[in-house]
């Protein structure tokens, strides 16, 4: 099961216009009362955070640094808040690493911003 906070690969497919597009590490963002539902659920959607490698110019970023099995710098930017479908998640690859209280707190606050 997926839990909010935890970091994994996401296909967002092909890229258009300023959409991200390709394989990329993201946060769940969905509580985990949604996640834990997903098995018997109609709709196997989720909210999740992409991350960038890239330096993004945006106030909504988290700088995450390398730990676990993220190997470079990224950043989480929340203003590119995204539901997909679950199987764009490759869980079976593992967890890639897993946000602090304090990290998941600032990306809910920065969240709250774009409100």
């Amino acid at each position: 099961m997926i839990a909010q906070g935890e970091i994994y690969l996401v296909d967002f497919a092909k890229k258009y216009n300023s959409e991200f597009g390709k394989v990329r590490p993201a946060v769940i963002l969905q509580n985990n009362f949604l996640n834990r539902s997903l098995d018997v659920s109609k709709y196997q959607s989720v909210l999740v955070v992409p991350l960038s490698t890239q330096d993004i110019q945006t106030e909504y970023k988290i700088e995450i640094s390398p730990r676990d099995n993220l190997k470079e710098k990224s950043f989480i930017v929340a203003n590119w808040l995204c539901t997909l479908d679950l199987k764009r998640i490759q869980a079976d690859k593992g967890i890639i690493t897993k946000l602090s209280s304090d990290e998941l707190q600032e990306l809910k606050a920065k969240i709250c911003d774009l409100i």
